[in-house]
């Protein structure tokens, strides 16, 4: 008994052999594009923009116990509208929001630069506000700090002292524009901030005088480890001396650039990874840039770099970047974009079907890692890009989300009640589809006339 075993000139048979293997791969590319498609639409679906106030911000907090008491306060910004301007707070991961600006006397209209929690907030229930003060007489100072002790409900003036007089302004400069609290306040009372114009200054009785440290002109921004003050490790943005270092607490600093373009010499924001004390990674931005130092600030090499076209206005990162980090920033074309994996990728928000100005700050939550919550603003309002409270309106971004094309990606506004308009997306993972169509219907005519010559 012999068996039939197909001749290697069988051509009709290797032709079959051929249509059938192409057909499973056509058949598993395309199920595999689907099932893609999918995943992602379910993603772009759990989370979605929800457009939660309109006031425009220049600084957020979290409070230091946000996992039981997930109260936020935001400082509006110089370009609030008088009317608008204050201090708001939500005491709900950010969904509803209150005025919280009693004491500030309103008619002064004040804007804002940096709110910091007590590090026992939840025993003294007290926050330290600062902010620039208009419409005031012809010799009072500009700059302003305030403190609540009642968890925010009322604010009580500061007079703080150690500020120099300027006769060309007739006034004292103590504008703080940047604010630190040492972890251990209730111990050594210290405060490390930078004054606008005047430089770092140092404080060792919560605030209420203060020496000069380190007269950086051009400081924008204080920044302190993890680990300070036990490791005397500070940072500055500036805006023309790039990213400066102190290790000896403030008292001098130096500037480490290695690796930054020549262009970028204003840096708008130093942020520290959580796991600062092992892996001495450090993130600084500008208008150029997102970069990275690990080795803190010794080098920094590019995370994402800016197209011409555009500048990065905003950035903000969280984790330890070693079992986690997440990236996310804004740009001055109203998008923002997001890394949930340490910054290898970052994917578009389509955050521009929501906003027309640029993104002014982003911020992320102290547990960003469960809540999945992003915060933005701009002149357009206040922005949270996450889970929708209402099921209903979730599970209709889905859906809208799900029957999108496959070369397309849904918005998923239709959480915030806002219109659905698919845009084109920018990722590619869907659109290889197309490029296969073309030779697999080439292969299979072929391999068809080879079949039926005679067809």
């Amino acid at each position: 008994m012999s068996s039939r075993v197909p001749s290697l000139k069988g051509g009709r048979y290797w032709a079959r052999l051929g249509l059938l293997g192409l057909s499973l791969f056509l058949v598993f590319h395309l199920s595999f594009s689907v099932l893609l498609r999918y995943v992602q639409a379910q993603e772009d679906a759990e989370r979605h923009w929800i457009p939660i106030s309109e006031n425009r911000v220049a600084t957020w907090e979290f409070s230091p116990n946000y996992d039981t008491d997930p109260v936020i306060y935001v400082g509006t910004a110089a370009s609030e509208k008088e009317s608008l301007r204050g201090i708001y707070r939500s005491t709900d991961h950010g969904y509803t929001w209150e005025n919280s600006s009693e004491g500030l006397i309103p008619k002064k209209r004040h804007y804002y630069t940096d709110i910091e929690f007590s590090p026992d907030f939840a025993e003294d229930q007290t926050i330290w506000l600062t902010g620039h003060k208009t419409g005031l007489g012809r010799t009072e100072p500009f700059g302003g700090m305030w403190q609540s002790t009642d968890g925010g409900n009322t604010w009580t003036e500061i007079e703080y002292q150690g500020f120099p007089y300027r006769p060309m302004t007739q006034r004292v400069s103590q504008d703080i524009i940047g604010l630190e609290l040492s972890p251990n306040l209730a111990e050594d009372s210290l405060m490390i901030a930078a004054a606008g114009g005047e430089g770092v200054y140092i404080s060792t009785d919560k605030g209420l005088n203060w020496e000069i440290s380190a007269p950086i002109k051009d400081v924008l921004n204080v920044h302190v480890a993890p680990t300070w003050p036990d490791e005397p490790f500070v940072a500055l943005s500036t805006t023309g001396s790039k990213v400066m270092i102190s290790t000896d607490g403030g008292k001098t600093f130096e500037t480490r650039s290695e690796g930054l373009p020549e262009s970028m010499s204003a840096v708008r924001g130093v942020i520290f990874s959580d796991n600062f004390a092992e892996d001495r990674t450090m993130f600084c931005w500008g208008a150029n840039g997102v970069y990275v130092s690990r080795n803190a600030g010794e080098s920094w090499e590019p995370v994402v770099t800016a197209d011409q076209s555009v500048t990065i206005s905003c950035m903000d990162a969280i984790g330890d970047f070693s079992e986690y980090g997440s990236i996310a920033y804004g740009t001055d074309g109203s998008r923002v974009f997001l890394s949930d994996d340490m910054g290898q990728t970052f994917k578009s928000l389509n955050s521009e079907s929501l906003l027309h100005y640029p993104v002014d700050t982003i911020a992320f939550p102290p547990d960003y890692q469960v809540s999945r919550q992003l915060f933005v603003s701009g002149h357009d309002g206040m922005f949270m890009y996450g889970p929708g409270q209402n099921p209903g309106a979730a599970a209709t971004a889905q859906a809208i989300a799900a029957n999108v094309d496959s070369t397309r990606v849904a918005r998923a506004t239709a959480a915030a009640g806002l219109e659905f308009v698919p845009e084109t997306s920018d990722r590619v993972e869907t659109g290889c589809i197309a490029y296969s169509i073309a030779p697999t219907l080439f292969f299979l005519i072929l391999i068809g006339r080879r079949m039926y010559p005679h067809g």
